[in-house]
């Protein structure tokens, strides 16, 4: 009888071993061999179309833009995101003012980084057609304007002038107060 009750007892406490160790090694054979949940078996785990790194590696591998380059000189605005979509490129800056005068100055800054990251024009040009940009204070917009590639280029290559280049630009911008 206590022979039945050991054989029992061991054998509950091995079933319960062995159900801690099969549900562990379930764990890690998932992690290890089978594709990540989202995975559609084609090796793509989906990170390029996800937003996280995508975007930005994106936007670094376009050609003729150094995106180690694209930053800008000032205290009052600062680059927080850039992605590319399509045949544009989208910028995201965070702003401390609102005022339309000092904005307006800004993208003077602005066009100065634009032509310091553009490093090879015609590649450029034959990748993208517009970098747009938006400015936000917490959180909210308070600016956003449009940079056709064509006046980009003309700027880079002196065919335009700096002042030329900056109202142009702000011609296409949409404050919001």
């Amino acid at each position: 009888m206590e022979r039945r009750q050991i054989l029992l007892g061991s054998g509950t406490a091995l079933a319960t071993v062995l159900a801690g160790c099969s549900s562990d090694e379930t764990d890690s054979d998932s992690s290890d061999d089978e594709p990540p949940a989202g995975n559609n078996g084609d090796g793509n785990n989906g990170d390029e179309d996800n937003g996280n790194d995508g975007a930005d590696s994106d936007a670094s591998d376009v050609p003729g833009l150094d995106r180690d380059k694209l930053k800008i000189d000032s205290g009052k605005v600062s680059i927080k995101d850039v992605n590319k979509d399509g045949d544009k490129i989208d910028i995201v800056a965070t702003t401390t003012t609102t005022d339309p005068e000092m904005l307006a100055a800004e993208v003077q800054s602005l066009s100065r980084s634009l032509q310091k990251a553009i490093t090879d024009p015609e590649a450029f040009k034959a990748e993208l057609n517009s970098v747009t940009w938006m400015l936000k204070k917490d959180g909210a917009r308070v600016m956003s304007f449009y940079i056709d590639v064509q006046w980009a280029i003309a700027y880079i290559n002196g065919e335009m002038s700096e002042d030329e280049f900056v109202q142009t630009v702000l011609d296409t911008a949409d404050e919001t107060p």
